[in-house]
Parts: structure tokens; C-alpha cells; sequence
């Protein structure tokens, strides 16, 4: 089944070659102008991917306790009379809560973009040769 992906590959470049137009120009390969058809080309690049993590940062806070109400003091300024409580704080427990925080990342990842080539008989054969030979070969199973 390893060899079997590889091989549609290759028979995969053939029917496109084969059902393609001929070309009206030379072949982008070799530069014959014999039989020439336009093929889908694999090409190699990279491309950029956003991932989005979440991680936790611990903050401490202070929550306070009661606070004894002491009364009640009288201010006076150019706007007049105003007053305010006044209140004796007595004590406070340390928490600690936990914030999320967002991580972006960026990833280059391997990615195939498909280019429109002419292509004569010869340089067909040895594309197939070529990409059966560098074909990604699945990892074999330890049992």
C-alpha cells in the first residue's frame, strides 16, 4: 500500500498530460518544441499558519474585610457644603486568581501550490521519475 500512492501520482500526471491541449509554445523544461502539453506541476512552498494558544498568569489581589464605620466628616468649598463616611479598614486576605492570556504563534508549514507548465513527452517521464523518487515515504510499522 506504501508504493501505491507514489504510482497514482504518476498516473495521475499522465492522464492530465495526455488530456491536456497541446501548447502552442516550447517546453518550459528543456526548451524542445516537439509534443508539447500543458501539465499541472507540483511546486513546493511555504505557507503561514496562526495558531492561538491560552496559557494562565497568576496575579495576586487583596480582598478586604470589614471596615468599622467611624462616622461621618463635613467639608466646605466655593461649591458649597458636602460630606463624606469616613470607615477604619480592619484587614485583608491575599487571593490569587488566575487570568488567561492569549498566545499567538506563527507556523511555517510545507504546502503545495499547483502551476500550469508545458511540458513535452520526455520531460513528463522523468517529472513521474522524479516525483516517485522523492515521494514522502510513510513511516514503517514497529509491531
Amino acid at each position: 500500500m506504501n508504493t501505491l500512492k507514489p504510482c497514482l501520482l504518476v498516473a495521475a500526471l499522465w492522464i492530465v498530460a495526455a488530456s491536456a491541449s497541446a501548447g502552442d509554445g516550447c517546453c518550459d523544461c528543456c526548451g524542445c518544441s516537439a509534443n508539447c502539453y500543458k501539465v499541472c506541476v507540483p511546486k513546493m512552498t511555504e505557507r503561514t499558519v496562526n495558531k492561538v494558544c491560552w496559557d494562565v498568569k497568576c496575579e495576586d489581589v487583596c480582598i478586604p474585610g470589614r471596615s468599622c464605620f467611624c462616622g461621618e466628616k463635613c467639608k466646605e468649598d466655593k461649591c458649597g457644603c458636602w460630606s463624606f463616611n469616613v470607615w477604619l479598614p480592619t484587614c485583608a486576605k491575599v487571593k490569587t486568581r488566575h487570568v488567561p492570556v492569549k498566545i499567538e504563534v506563527k507556523r511555517k508549514v510545507p504546502a503545495v501550490e499547483w502551476v500550469v507548465e508545458c511540458r513535452c513527452d520526455a520531460c513528463c517521464q522523468k517529472d513521474g521519475a522524479q516525483i516517485l523518487n522523492s515521494a514522502p515515504q510513510p513511516p514503517a510499522d514497529s509491531k
